[in-house]
Formats: C-alpha cells, sequence, structure tokens
C-alpha cells in the first residue's frame, strides 16, 4: 500500500509544475526529474513482461518509476548522475542507474564510469515514459537481454555534422565487469556474472527522422536459482558459466508532419525480435498501433526453434500539460509453441489482453 500511495503522491506534485524542464541550481548545475505510475490490469494469472509482473491482479505499481539526475558542466568537463526507482525496485533500493565522468576534445566526449547501454532508439531515455508516444517501450526489444540498460566501462561520443543537414553520432565502448540480479519469477531468479562487453553505436539524424545501428558482442556466466520449485527441493542452482550473446539491432524513425512512424529489429545467436509502430498526432491526442514479434533460436538453454511470442498494441496519449502525458492502452500478447513470449514464464492460457492506464511527467 505504501509503495501504491507514493506513486500517486508523485503524480499529485506533477500537476504544480507548470513550466519547467530542468532546476537550475547554479550556473554549472542543473537538477531534472522524470516520474510515471499506472493502473493495469491483464486477464491472464500468468505474469506479464520482465521486470513489470503484469497479471489478472490489477496492479498499481507494475510500472511505477521515479529518477533523478544531476549534472555539472565546466567548459569541457561534464558530470552526470541519474539515480532511478526502477519498476522492479524498492522504495528504499533505487539504483544508480548512470554516473560518469566526460570530457570533451573538439568533436569527441569521453565518457567513464557508470553509463547507459546504447542499444536501441529509446535506450538513452528508456525509463522517462514521458519521451515516447506509447506507454512502455516495445517488451520484444527493450527486454532482449533481459532488460540490462546500463554497464561499468568506458565510451567515446563522436559527433560528425554532414553536409550541414544530418548529424552522425559514433560511440564505441567498452564493458568491464559486472553482475546483475533478475528476479523472474518467485521461484525464479538470474544471476548474470559479466565479464566483458564492447559494441560500437551509429545514431544518424536528419530533419525529420533517425536511424540507429549497434554492434554489441558480450562474455557472460549465467546461474538459475530456483526456490520451492518442486515439493522438498527448497532450492537448486543450475550453472552456465560460459556464454557470449552476440547481437546487432537496427531502428528507423520518420516523422511527417504529424505522422510518425518506427520500426526496430534485432538479431543475436540466441533470439530475434521486431516492431513496428505507427503514430498520428491530433492537438493533444495522439493515437497509435504497434505490432511486434520474438523467435527462439536452439541454444544450450533452450531446444525450441521458431516463433516464441507477439503483441499487438493500439493506444492514444493525451498531453495534458507539455510536460505531463497520459497513456490508455489495450495490448494482446500471444505465446507460441508451449514458450513464454513476453510472459515471465510459460503460460497455462497462451493469450492475454492487458489494459493500462499510465501518467508520466518531467522536470
Amino acid at each position: 500500500m505504501r509503495n501504491r500511495l507514493l506513486g500517486f503522491v508523485f503524480l499529485s506534485l506533477a500537476t504544480s509544475f507548470s513550466g519547467y524542464a530542468t532546476v537550475e541550481l547554479t550556473e554549472n548545475i542543473s537538477l531534472s526529474g522524470f516520474a510515471a505510475t499506472s493502473l493495469t490490469h491483464s486477464n491472464n494469472e500468468t505474469e506479464l513482461i520482465i521486470n513489470r509482473g503484469i497479471s489478472d491482479e490489477t496492479c498499481l505499481d507494475c510500472d511505477t518509476t521515479v529518477g533523478l539526475q544531476l549534472d555539472y558542466f565546466n567548459e569541457s568537463f561534464k558530470a552526470s548522475a541519474q539515480l532511478v526507482k526502477r519498476p522492479q525496485d524498492r522504495w528504499d533500493r533505487p539504483e544508480l542507474e548512470w554516473a560518469y565522468l566526460g570530457y570533451t576534445i573538439d568533436n569527441v566526449e569521453l565518457r567513464a564510469g557508470r553509463l547507459r547501454l546504447p542499444l536501441f532508439l529509446a535506450s538513452e531515455y528508456y525509463y522517462v515514459s514521458h519521451a515516447y508516444n506509447y506507454a512502455r517501450p516495445p517488451d520484444e526489444l527493450y527486454n532482449s537481454i533481459l532488460g540490462i540498460t546500463a554497464y561499468n566501462g568506458i565510451s567515446a561520443v563522436w559527433n560528425l555534422e554532414l553536409f550541414d543537414e544530418y548529424q552522425l553520432s559514433v560511440t564505441p565502448f567498452i564493458g568491464f565487469g559486472d553482475n546483475n540480479a533478475i528476479d523472474i519469477t518467485p521461484n525464479l531468479d538470474v544471476a548474470l556474472d559479466i565479464d566483458s562487453m564492447s559494441g560500437i553505436n551509429f545514431l544518424l539524424t536528419g530533419n525529420n527522422y533517425r536511424w540507429n545501428f549497434t554492434y554489441f558482442n558480450a562474455d557472460f556466466g549465467q546461474t538459475l536459482e530456483f526456490t520451492n520449485a518442486a515439493p522438498g527441493v527448497p532450492y537448486f542452482e543450475m550453472d552456465f558459466p560460459e556464454n557470449n550473446v552476440e547481437l546487432y539491432s537496427l531502428g528507423a524513425e520518420y516523422e511527417f508532419d504529424n505522422l510518425l512512424l518506427a520500426s526496430e529489429f534485432q538479431f543475436n545467436n540466441i533470439r530475434n525480435s521486431w516492431y513496428a509502430s505507427v503514430a498520428y498526432r491530433i492537438d493533444q491526442f495522439v493515437p497509435y498501433i504497434m505490432y511486434g514479434e520474438n523467435t527462439a533460436k536452439m541454444t544450450e538453454l533452450s531446444a525450441f526453434d521458431g516463433k516464441t511470442g507477439s503483441s499487438s498494441l493500439i493506444g492514444v496519449r493525451y498531453d495534458i500539460k507539455f510536460n505531463i502525458s497520459m497513456n490508455l492502452e489495450w495490448q494482446k500478447f500471444h505465446s507460441f509453441g508451449g514458450q513464454r513470449g513476453s510472459f515471465v514464464e510459460s503460460p497455462k492460457e497462451r493469450d492475454a489482453d492487458v489494459y493500462t492506464l499510465m501518467f508520466s511527467f518531467v522536470f
């Protein structure tokens, strides 16, 4: 109950912001933030979407997110930190989503510390739901590596102006050892021990479009931790110490007056997925539709090869103010071949309808 009340307290506070995007604390220091909370309900008892856990019990905090970001600038030097209470986090245990130091030399910014993984179009603002039209980023892509969004390492952001009309950002990055714990179900946790990672991201921006391409490679160990999975078996583990994921992602977003088209694909050695969406702005309203699919490949962890899930979405966004928005959505999920698709485990009933009313704001 405390979590639910706090979520709506943050929503109430949002209505008091009328014209602020950031708070300038000093000439060099700024504070910004974001929050979202929702009312969700599914007609399937099996939970949906990793780190959200939406089920047939009406939920007031499955999507609750609150973040604060502090930025310091001094000529070429920059320091930035973002603290986020993610949907899967307790209120007293938020996550330091990024904390890095940056230094700019000409048109290259060097960064070191805790950084955001630059995999997809919305990766940089993944938890800021006010920044995209739909309530949540498409599960098919944005949970393709169990929802991991940050890494410890270094990167270089090289910004190039092309023909006075286009901007190309090239970001090579290297990650070092890191540990992640993901609660999949009440009986299953996944511990990921990332040995190393590397990749490169290209983001091409024009007057009315963005193209994104990423190559990503990581070596990791994985442990499946089962609790009370069978009578008389309180706990056991399955270790997979040497694994590799090699991922390619390609996405594009085009804006034609009031029409917005977006689509992304990701291909890796474990699974492939994609989505496509259409949105159209009518004054303060943005109706939209989206469709996505997942397919799995035969690996040490899975003997299944083929389509595992799909989702169809129809919704509308209403901009209450420039920094406050509301989404109303209906989404249908389907799983195939006894696989989980977007469910957190293989469901008894392979279809689910999810209804969402979400409020988001930024300051």
